[in-house]
């Protein structure tokens, strides 16, 4: 099958390559959503990666505004109209539609193009009030393209994201690719794109977040990033926390490529437990260990280890530790499960600890997606043979069925918890869960001292 790969980061891993070559393809959205950008991006690349001259058709926009636009990105438009290679032609909605007008079709063979991008055949609309004769035009007008032998994107806009209703463009074209400009939890708004249709070729079903950055558009797709079916190279064996008192309620230690929640409220020692985890780890068994923050800077991370003399600093400028920091303002969540596995990969790391894992899913509202991402998370770090600890808030602060969600798909939980007893506060630590582990069960008593967390097993179990 011949494909014309749009060169677009992320988004021809959703069409296994690109769009069938010849097709014709429909880009909607509301205002906003990146849908000029995302066109102007696929001609670009077509003349600058994959030597096939384009065309710009634009009802609306002047051609210097597009020149500015595109220039943000990098993408020099005169440059590519002066060797020949593009040519933006801006005309009327009736030209287009004027059967007797073959405007497109002369510019197509002076530039030798390949690929076209119309913006927007909503004009079409503005010039034709009979239904059925829009209809036939934009048929007209999709097969012109066709035999023109273009691999043409036709703009769209969508007055309304609300209740999804089905145009006839839909219908008449090849493919129909759906762009959204989101609310969600908070303060952001995120992009969201979705192949609706793609007439005689697979695709990677399903929504997928993507981002407009200063190199143009960039597309997560979590599917077929992460191919939570393939192993690395499994590791047996058990995985020393470094926590005194721990290993030996875990009968040895966490079993390699496990996911464990930490919970607890706020002051029972989840992130010194976390920090202890990768600095003794890679102090005391060579073990690789990424940690992301979503909370804390590394700075103070690191000034909070200093406390208990653990220096990250010398871990990391020896190669032993890295710290990340991803404040939620700038955190998508399958940008950042990607990133995570590639660097959990490209580090070679065997201890992870995420912080706090509450806050990176708290974005997600339905129960159905947070499961999806969070078991796509989960299965992708286990995959790399990555133990994990995701800091999690208490089990009793539970928020909309999150923490349940969170604790079901992870293999292990540690409860960590602060009692009051004869007016004293008393740390203790219970493994609610470890799956396929003979552990010992009930509340032991935890201790915080200058060296760290020290857990005392219960005499008897």
């Amino acid at each position: 099958m011949d494909k014309a790969p749009t060169g677009i980061k992320g988004f021809d891993e959703l069409l296994y390559g690109g769009i069938i070559r010849g097709n014709t393809v429909l880009l909607e959205g509301v205002p906003g959503a990146g849908k000029t950008t995302f066109g102007i991006e696929f001609i670009y690349h077509g003349i600058t990666e994959f030597n096939e001259h384009g065309v710009i058709v634009t009802c609306e926009e002047l051609p210097e505004s597009i020149y500015r636009d595109a220039l943000n990105f990098g993408w020099d438009l005169k440059d590519l109209e002066k060797a020949n290679k593009l040519r933006i032609l801006c005309t009327s909605p009736e030209v287009l539609v004027d059967p007797d007008v073959n405007l497109i079709e002369t510019v197509v063979r002076e530039v030798g193009a390949r690929r076209i991008l119309v913006d927007s055949i909503s004009h079409f609309q503005n010039v034709i009030n009979n239904p059925l004769f829009l209809r036939k035009s934009v048929y007209s007008f999709c097969n012109g393209l066709r035999r023109l032998g273009l691999t043409a994107f036709l703009v769209k806009e969508r007055v309304s994201d609300g209740t999804r209703d089905y145009a006839f463009e839909e219908y008449v074209v090849d493919a129909v690719i759906h762009l959204e400009n989101r609310e969600r939890p908070g303060l952001h708004r995120h992009r969201v794109m979705e192949i609706t249709k793609t007439r005689g070729q697979e695709h990677i079903p399903g929504k997928q977040t993507f981002r407009i950055t200063n190199e143009g558009i960039k597309v997560f797709p979590l599917v077929g990033s992460v191919d939570i079916g393939v192993v690395e190279h499994q590791e047996n064996g058990l995985l020393h926390t470094g926590v005194p008192g721990l290993d030996e309620l875990l009968q040895g230690g966490l079993p390699r490529g496990f996911s464990v929640a930490v919970a607890g409220s706020s002051g029972t020692g989840k992130t010194a437990l976390g920090m202890q985890y990768l600095v003794k780890g890679a102090q005391n068994f060579g073990d690789k260990g990424l940690f992301l923050s979503l909370e804390e800077t590394p700075q103070q991370l690191m000034a909070n280890a200093r406390r208990f003399d653990w220096d990250m600093s010398a871990l990391q400028e020896q190669g032993q530790l890295r710290v990340l920091y991803m404040p939620l303002s700038k955190m998508e969540i399958d940008e950042t499960i990607i990133k995570l596995g590639e660097m959990a990969k490209s580090f070679g790391a065997r201890r992870l600890v995420i912080d706090s894992i509450y806050v990176f899913l708290s974005r997600i509202d339905n129960a159905a997606v947070l499961h999806e991402k969070f078991y796509s998370l989960v299965t992708y770090l286990n995959s790399l043979n990555c133990t994990t600890l995701l800091i999690s808030p208490a089990w009793e602060l539970a928020d909309n069925g999150k923490i349940e969600v969170i604790h079901s798909v992870v293999q292990g939980t540690i409860l960590l918890k602060s009692i009051l007893s004869q007016n004293r506060r008393v740390r203790q630590l219970e493994l609610y869960k470890m799956r396929g582990v003979n552990h010992a069960m009930g509340n032991h008593l935890l201790e915080i001292n200058s060296s760290g967390i020290q857990v005392f097993p219960r005499l008897g179990g």
